[in-house]
């Protein structure tokens, strides 16, 4: 079957890293606080998260989406990201130790929701001074 194609599952799990190039992706791997080989850390990965976050809310809100259902939609909208490299073998969430673990997974997602609440903030004040 095609889906048993190997290039079709380079391409599946390359999805999970944004199709970035091996040289991006290993600066990413490194670790900023703590270390993957023990429970917590922070990598370039993280400050990935917090990025996307910034972008996904500004876009969020440029387009007027349901502001009613802001860090909901968003917070689903990481859920699935995340699930999504569950599902392709790139995050292995039954870890608690090493690369892709449930803790990363956690770290992660709080850091996306600290920066989609750092732009709900400005938004907002924002509107005030309007």
């Amino acid at each position: 079957m095609w889906y048993n194609n190997i290039k079709f599952k380079e391409i599946l799990y390359s999805s999970g890293d944004v199709f970035l190039p091996d040289k991006f992706k290993k600066i990413l791997m490194y670790d900023i606080i703590g270390s993957h080989k023990n429970t917590f850390y922070v990598s370039g990965w993280s400050i990935i998260h917090f990025m996307s976050g910034l972008i996904f809310s500004v876009l969020y809100l440029f387009f007027n989406f349901n502001i009613k259902n802001y860090f909901k939609n968003l917070f689903i909208l990481h859920t699935c990201w995340e699930l999504w490299q569950i599902l392709i073998g790139m995050s292995k969430p039954y870890k608690i130790t090493g690369s892709s673990n449930i803790i990363d997974t956690i770290i992660d997602t709080v850091l996306f929701m600290i920066s989609v609440y750092i732009v709900k903030v400005i938004y907002n004040s924002s509107n005030e001074l309007l």
